[in-house]
Order: structure tokens, then sequence, then C-alpha cells
């Protein structure tokens, strides 16, 4: 997301305590902070982002990738 630089610490502040965040980092060029976040369903994504992240005052632009399936997952294997 592009975030406004006076805002990205209290952004990032703010994101480390949203639960559907698992990774956030600050970067640098056009956007300036990158996340992962778990969400249950795609409307569930639609809410986290329009209610959640686009009200955080700072916020200019997000940009999204959904994945649909689990790539890797956390954790061991049970056999």
């Amino acid at each position: 997301m592009a975030v406004s630089p006076s805002r990205l610490a209290r952004i990032g502040g703010a994101l480390a305590l949203h639960e559907e965040i698992v990774f956030a980092a600050a970067t640098t060029g056009e956007t300036n902070v990158v996340a992962t976040v778990v969400c249950q369903d795609m409307p569930a994504l639609h809410r986290y982002l329009t209610e959640r992240v686009g009200v955080l005052d700072g916020v200019e632009r997000v940009e999204t990738a959904p994945l649909l399936r689990h790539v890797k997952q956390v954790g061991a294997v049970s056999f």
C-alpha cells in the first residue's frame, strides 16, 4: 500500500494490532508498506480492506493480489 510518509509509523502500529495481518513491513518505492493478510473468503477481504484499512488516516492507495489456495502452510504435517 502507499502510505503518507508522516503516517507510516502510526499505520504500521495499527496494522500490527490487526489479527488478519500475518506479516507487514515498510518498503521503498511507489508503495511503502507490504502486508500479508489472511481472511476467510473474498467478502471478508473486501470488508477488511474497506472497513479497517481504508479508514486509516494516511493510507493513499492499496493494491491486492489474492491467493485463493494454500501454497505453503506453517507447522508440521501429522501422519
